[in-house]
């Protein structure tokens, strides 16, 4: 996206771009007008005996400087284009208020934005000193900017302006908003979420960056150094994405197929049996693409065949030691894609990719092996080196070019800012609506607010059904120890409720009388009674509840069951064995999220406890699969169940806290005609 550096081709011979060996900079021809207008502004300064320090945003006594690279667009924050033109969706002001940056060219009038040194201050980033006090007048200038950015492009933004101040002066309100989007934006503090953006150019050689507007080396000042692998990787980020779920699972596949392994029969039952089966929501399905042999596949489709499909659907098709091969990747897989990884996780990955590798040189022919399989034996430097795959590989970037292709330009040049204008402003949204709307009064507003902003979620209205602080640690040590079980009340992460609660109802009689059992087993309290008694003793139980649409538990969704929908509905929780030691992951399916209000009888003996606990519980009513005796899977990481529900208890009643993980199940049907399902476990997510 950035002009190569071979567009520099006017010398520069101003005091900034003369401090080298061979007196002189080359500079583009806009860049160097750039700087004589600097130095003419600087003589005048002098001449004037101004006490205003100004301070080059680049400064470099050597090549050294250069290659250190002080100059990154994290280190500096102030922006060069604040007094730029929004092009795109974001130029929709009047002439008079923007100027094309593409005829500055031709001019020597353009405004060049010094740098004064500034004391620094923890000022909002998000103040907005023109709004207006009264709180509708400010929450219609927060709409119409927010409106504009989405949906309105070019001279459009100028027509909504002035249909919103006509529709203000028939009502005789004493308030107008600015006659540009220009405006609009300074009024409202929304142009400071862009203030920071500035252009770079990139030596194309070793991808060095540098401020457009300052001076750029001559030629390419990068030494290699040399590497501490023996192969010259070690410091190289490979990407997991491409490495993984790109290039293996078609290599291999294509090897089957040519090799006769998997045919047109073996397709057409796979598909069957994918049919059947039930995928969290962040995994995309691939019934019809099984079925025709895996055309069009993208990094998505073939994440989801190595950790959900495969390990199904190859068992029995490919022989024992090709699919115990697999298994070995797919085993890799699952280590390698946790959003938490230990270093015995990351050793134990590197153990199954190399065993995979060796193994598919003797069952093949040593030209199975490619490039990008060698590349498999270095993830685990680069996850040392760099952390979890989630923090680099490329799946985000991915998403990102589908969003960056639906923004529009004018077609004009400085496209690359217009892009990181709209993805900034997009990204800080939410925080930008928070900053400027602290107001009770805009509350009834928020719910039109999060349509024009997804990631809205006012602060005003967090839902906290704690006064304890949450706690990472602990929350999750309740999903994976089963000896001390939550009780639901315990702090949960803020962002685990949606923006809207439905509206209380009462719950079905025989699902109470399971919630009073819970209550009296987890708190020891054998004398409470049902809602029906309630005025004849203090210590009971109501049957008032709140469903949750969903909840989110560090990034990680879980819903109830919808209809015949069951995506993201069926989950493991831990459990402790019949001996009272050894922990079981049985699996069941949410049928409902619902919030409870319990509040201890009022005694001497709970009095203690009444001060650290909070009344509002959190809970999912779980329905349990019938477990099987089938252990003939354990070693590929799946389990046997029976595709039917254990009858209903107290243990149906689960906090939220002990939800482990999320799973994905497949009905088979065995020689003898013996209906039973697959579970298979899946990597949680974990945003921390």
């Amino acid at each position: 996206m950035f002009p190569s550096i071979q567009m520099h081709n006017t010398d520069c011979h101003c005091i900034r771009c003369n401090n080298n060996d061979q007196g002189v900079s080359r500079v583009s021809r806009r860049t160097a007008q750039r700087h004589n207008k600097r130095a003419r502004f600087e003589a005048e300064k002098r001449s004037m005996e101004v006490d205003t320090e100004i301070i080059p945003t680049y400064q470099s006594d050597s090549v050294e400087a250069m290659d250190g690279q002080a100059n990154s667009p994290i280190s500096d924050a102030v922006s060069t284009f604040d007094n730029d033109v929004f092009v795109g969706n974001d130029y929709n002001g009047d002439e008079s208020d923007t100027t094309d940056d593409n005829d500055s060219d031709d001019n020597g009038e353009e405004d060049t934005a010094e740098i004064y040194v500034e004391e620094f201050n923890n000022e909002d980033p998000f103040a907005a000193s023109g709004m207006p006090e009264n709180p509708v007048h400010r929450f219609i200038a927060t709409f119409t900017v927010l409106f504009a950015s989405r949906y309105v492009v070019n001279k459009g933004s100028v027509v909504l302006i002035e249909f919103i101040n006509e529709l203000l002066k028939i009502y005789g309100q004493d308030f107008q908003l600015p006659e540009s989007l220009a405006g609009l934006h300074k009024m409202t503090g929304f142009l400071s979420i862009t203030k920071g953006i500035k252009r770079f150019v990139s030596c194309p050689n070793c991808h060095c960056i540098y401020e457009e507007n300052m001076s750029v080396p001559p030629h390419c000042v990068f030494t290699n150094v040399g590497a501490r692998s023996p192969c010259g990787l070690r410091g190289t980020i490979i990407d997991p994405m491409h490495n993984l779920f790109l290039g293996t699972p078609k290599r291999m596949m294509d090897r089957w197929v040519d090799k006769k392994t998997i045919g047109a029969e073996e397709f057409a039952a796979m598909e069957k049996i994918a049919e059947t089966m039930v995928l969290p929501r962040d995994y995309t399905k691939l019934t019809s693409k099984i079925g025709k042999g895996f055309p069009y596949m993208k990094a998505d489709d073939w994440k989801s065949w190595v950790l959900v499909y495969s390990p199904v659907l190859l068992h029995g098709v490919l022989p024992f030691e090709m699919y115990n091969n697999w298994m070995n990747f797919v085993r890799a897989c699952r280590y390698l894609i946790k959003p938490s990884i230990t270093f015995d996780e990351v050793n134990s990955a590197h153990d199954y990719l190399e065993m995979f590798c060796k193994k598919a040189t003797e069952l093949y022919t040593p030209t199975i092996l490619t490039c990008n399989m060698h590349l498999h034996l270095h993830l685990c430097e680069t996850i040392r080196d760099f952390g979890p795959v989630y923090g680099y590989w490329l799946f985000g970037f991915e998403r990102y070019n589908g969003l960056l292709k639906h923004i529009k330009t004018n077609g004009k040049d400085s496209f690359e800012a217009t892009y990181m204008r709209s993805f900034v402003q997009n990204a800080f949204k939410g925080d930008y609506a928070n900053a400027v709307l602290k107001s009770s009064s805009h509350v009834p507003f928020f719910n039109i607010l999060s349509k024009l902003s997804p990631k809205f979620t006012p602060t005003t209205t967090v839902i906290t059904l704690s006064s304890h602080p949450f706690r990472l640690q602990s929350f999750l040590l309740a999903s994976s120890n089963p000896h001390l079980p939550p009780k639901g009340n315990e702090p949960l992460p803020p962002s685990t409720f949606p923006l809207q609660l439905k509206k209380s109802s009462l719950m079905d009689e025989t699902d109470y009388a399971h919630l009073l059992q819970h209550y009296k087993t987890s708190y020891d309290l054998p004398d409470l009674v049902s809602y029906q008694y309630a005025t004849l003793t203090n210590s009971f139980v109501d049957n008032e509840i709140t469903k949750l649409k969903f909840i989110d538990l560090l990034g990680q969704q879980y819903r109830g069951k919808n209809g015949s929908a069951s995506c993201g509905s069926l989950v493991h929780v831990m459990f402790v064995g019949s001996d009272g030691r050894n922990t079981l992951a049985y699996a069941g399916q949410v049928q409902y999220l619902f919030t409870h209000s319990f509040t201890h009888p009022s005694n001497s003996n709970l009095h203690l406890t009444r001060m650290v606990h909070d009344h509002r519980h959190v809970f999912a009513y779980i329905k349990w699969f019938n477990t099987s005796s089938d252990r003939s899977r354990e070693d590929d990481g799946l389990e046997f169940c029976l595709p039917t529900f254990s009858p209903d208890s107290r243990h149906c009643i689960v906090s939220v806290h002990r939800i482990f993980l999320e799973i994905a199940t497949a009905r088979i049907t065995t020689s003898r005609n013996v209906s039973k399902m697959l579970v298979i476990a899946l990597p949680k997510k974990l945003y921390a």
